[in-house]
């Protein structure tokens, strides 16, 4: 017993002192490559971490939504896969409902790089979606294949992607406007 525990136990350690070592030559060799691309995801990262669902639209897209009943629900019902992926991502997910009534709107917006963003404007386009300059330049809409009351919308601006259940929603995002 005594020999099977020595020969785990001299395992571990050199897995540890392995990795103890390899640490360091790891940290300063990728430190410096880290810093190139954080400094340009923090530009896009305050609009982010300022970002909430009580301050991304335009005060007159407030009071539209309160004038229809919609009031912003915490408990978020997603659209669809798009702004599923959004959330996981770390992005911010709204979504405002009228207690009785089939009136909803959905709103995501989350950091891309312009890399990602490309790769998923490609398999948007793909699954259907259509390049629109309808709301703002640039968007894409999806298929009509399940309600065509909810069209969502997404476009890609300055290291953020935004979403919306419907095209006009777009032009009342604040950071849209700039």
């Amino acid at each position: 017993m005594k020999r099977s525990t020595l020969p785990a136990l001299a395992v571990v350690l050199l897995a540890l002192a392995g990795c103890s070592a390899g640490t360091p030559t790891q940290t300063s060799a990728p430190s410096a490559t880290t810093a190139a691309p954080t400094a340009t995801p923090s530009a896009t990262s305050e609009p982010m971490s300022d970002a909430s669902c009580e301050t991304v639209l335009t005060d007159e897209e407030y009071a539209s939504l309160a004038e229809d009943g919609l009031v912003l629900d915490p408990d978020i019902f997603v659209l669809d896969d798009t702004m599923q992926s959004i959330i996981d991502a770390g992005g911010l997910g709204c979504y405002w409902a009228r207690s009785g009534g089939d009136i909803r709107v959905w709103y995501a917006q989350g950091a891309k790089t312009s890399a990602e963003w490309d790769t998923q404007k490609q398999s948007l386009i793909g699954a259907g979606w259509t390049e629109t300059d309808a709301s703002v330049a640039g968007a894409l809409q999806a298929p009509d294949v399940n309600d065509p009351d909810y069209l969502p919308v997404v476009t890609y601006r300055d290291g953020v992607v935004y979403y919306a259940s419907v095209a006009n929603l777009l032009p009342s995002v604040k950071a849209l406007q700039e």
